[in-house]
């Protein structure tokens, strides 16, 4: 397979702004690192402040890496309709649409403007039928949906910005088993329909055994190890074997 997502020498650092006093180094951000990605499912996983939420939001352009220290570039095998292909689904997606929307008002901001009125309206429905939503629920607020229903409405508001690269941070976290599988069987359907990539952020090394094709494992910002599923329980660090053991 051919790589679609390249990560050339990408770091991230953070600092403490001080009045009259020089910046002061945080910590967090990401040492810097190279990889190649060829595999369409991938996790990034670690403990809390291993860098794995930094690392994402680098990917999906919402944070910028250090200057000179390296580019994303994407190999994706189709033409790209906007500059930036990912969108990112957080754990705190209750807060992800205005509580003033309608259902219907926060997924019209992402179909393209050229769009007539009703042909947005129609292909809002067809997708929010897609991830297995109701047209019923467009004329609702998020405070009147479940937590499930809102997380569709996120990956359904992805799915119409065109966007190829879906980060899921800790998406699944709040989430019972069954929906979590149910979840799961979705974005493979959605996958294969419209040839998207998933980068899944957690801390649940069984889920992401699971559902992904490769694991890449972080520690205190540094990259520890990158290992294909399959092969997980000959893993070489020591830190990924006591996340393995934890597990079992």
């Amino acid at each position: 397979m051919e790589n679609w997502l390249v990560l050339e020498q990408l770091s991230k650092t953070y600092y403490k702004k001080r009045l009259f006093k020089p910046r002061e180094k945080m910590d967090g951000g990401l040492k810097p690192f190279s990889l190649c990605i060829s595999e369409e499912i991938i996790g990034i996983l670690g403990e809390s402040g291993s860098g794995k939420t930094t690392l994402a939001k680098l990917i999906a352009g919402i944070e910028k890496p250090d200057k000179g220290s390296g580019e994303i570039i994407f190999k994706l095998n189709e033409p790209l309709k906007q500059k930036n292909p990912v969108s990112m689904i957080f754990q705190e997606y209750t807060s992800a649409i205005n509580p003033d929307f309608t259902i219907e008002k926060a997924l019209v901001e992402s179909v393209s403007k050229n769009n007539k009125t009703q042909e947005t309206k129609e292909k809002i429905i067809t997708v929010l039928n897609k991830v297995g939503l109701s047209e019923e629920l467009l004329d609702k607020k998020p405070r009147n949906l479940s937590g499930g229903q809102i997380q569709r409405v996120c990956i359904a508001r992805s799915i119409l910005t065109e966007a190829k690269v879906l980060i899921l941070d800790e998406a699944f976290s709040s989430l019972d088993l069954f929906n979590v599988d149910r979840m799961l069987e979705l974005l493979l359907a959605l996958k294969k329909e419209f040839n998207l990539y998933y980068i899944v952020v957690t801390h649940n090394l069984e889920l992401a055994t699971y559902f992904c094709d490769k694991l890449i494992f972080l520690k205190e910002g540094h990259l520890e190890e990158v290992i294909e599923t399959s092969q997980l329980m000959h893993a070489k660090s020591a830190y990924v074997q006591a996340l393995i053991d934890a597990q079992i």
